[in-house]
């Protein structure tokens, strides 16, 4: 194991020897750096709030590099690009003995993992570090199942560190890599060094960031009728992930305004508990998917991705596993948002496991539901093409 050991710097420190913001992809918990020699990935890295740039020390002289990124910024015309400053940036570079900054400080540690053995050592000076120590990873093995064999150590890394207050950071090569670091045994790591010359794998990692730190805004809703009868293909999402009671997908029939649909965890006399399951409603509805899109339940299929939401907002990722479509009796219940006074309107298949939340987090079967009581939704005015929000005028009745 090639591992340089030392005292990172404190997270709350200021001033051009210790680097700033490393929160560093928007409102994100977990940081991102990006190690790159390419023009347009450090401009991109940089509108998705990156301020974390790695560079290798035999890649040129400090004023080099800063000169570099001052030029690039300077080149560029991007409407988007925020109007950052060289100073803003925080430029780290790798050395024979760690992570240094501009000035030359020890700024954190950097491992190299080629044996089990060296896992091991690492686990060690990690179960002995403190808050604001910092441990930059790099993986490599001579396995056929490499991916594996960075998958295990991240575990025993992550196992190791425990409350310590420490940081890992492994430096991975392409977005999926990083976004399995970033999820391995639950937690993740607390960070990824993104080491990339591919313009959008960037913008790939920062929405997966985002996305796992979404929140969203939920409102109260009176329902105003509840109507009964018909019939129609109705879709149940089962998920890749168990829910917990008052968990549930924002589903309904206008863009504008989703019912919290709850899932089919609680148990019933008739039937088995299902908490991976959600009975979203019929195939036309629209259901709350990451980065703020939505999708229609008939376009659903295995692997792809929702968003489930609790009644206090705080909202996960989820994959579908399966979809199943059948033909059910529905009812079909509106509701006024509070705020607004809209009308927004949401079906459902006609059962008493069906259930939408509460404002106090309790799910009520749909079967029960009547005029006056109060749900949950999601309510966002204006109108989405191809499930994004755009600012049009729109009638959905």
């Amino acid at each position: 194991m090639q591992c340089t050991l030392g005292r990172g710097a404190r997270w709350g420190f200021r001033g051009r020897d210790v680097p700033r913001g490393l929160g560093s992809c928007h409102a994100a918990r977990k940081d991102l750096w990006v190690e790159t020699t390419c023009e347009s990935v450090l401009l991109e890295s940089i509108e998705r709030g990156v301020r974390t740039f790695l560079f290798s020390s035999d890649e040129g002289e400090v004023a080099d590099r800063r000169g570099w990124v001052a030029s690039c910024l300077d080149r560029s015309t991007a409407s988007t690009l925020p109007t950052a400053e060289i100073e803003d940036l925080n430029l780290l570079f790798s050395t024979g003995d760690g992570i240094r900054t501009e000035s030359g400080a020890h700024f954190a540690s950097s491992c190299t993992l080629e044996t089990p053995e060296d896992t091991t050592r690492l686990s060690q000076s990690l179960g002995a570090s403190s808050a604001g120590d910092l441990f930059v990873v790099h993986f490599h093995s001579s396995s056929k199942d490499d991916d594996v064999w960075k998958i295990i150590p991240a575990e025993n890394l992550i196992a190791a560190k425990g409350m310590t207050g420490s940081k890992i950071l492994p430096v991975c090569d392409t977005p999926g890599e990083a976004t399995t670091m970033l999820t391995v045994l639950e937690a993740g790591t607390d960070g990824v060094v993104l080491r990339t010359e591919v313009p959008g794998a960037v913008t790939e990692v920062a929405g997966f960031l985002e996305a796992a730190d979404a929140k969203e805004t939920l409102a109260k809703a009176t329902v105003t009728r509840v109507v009964f009868g018909g019939m129609g293909d109705r879709a149940c999402v089962d998920l890749c992930a168990l829910l917990k009671p008052g968990e549930g997908l924002l589903c309904g029939s206008f863009s504008r305004g989703l019912f919290l649909v709850h899932s089919e965890c609680e148990e019933s006399e008739y039937i088995n508990s299902r908490p991976f399951r959600v009975n979203a409603g019929p195939v036309h509805s629209y259901v709350k998917m990451p980065g703020d899109r939505t999708a229609y339940l008939s376009e659903l299929a295995a692997g792809d991705e929702v968003l489930v939401v609790s009644p206090r907002g705080e909202a996960r990722v989820a994959t579908v596993g399966r979809v199943k479509i059948e033909h059910r009796p529905l009812v079909r219940v509106d509701a006024r948002e509070a705020q607004t006074g809209d009308e927004i309107s949401v079906f459902l298949q006609n059962a008493e496991t069906v259930k939408v939340v509460a404002p106090g987090g309790e799910a009520v079967p749909v079967t029960s539901l009547e005029p006056g009581d109060e749900v949950l939704c999601s309510y966002q005015e204006g109108a989405r093409h191809t499930g994004i929000p755009v600012e049009e005028r729109i009638v959905e009745r």
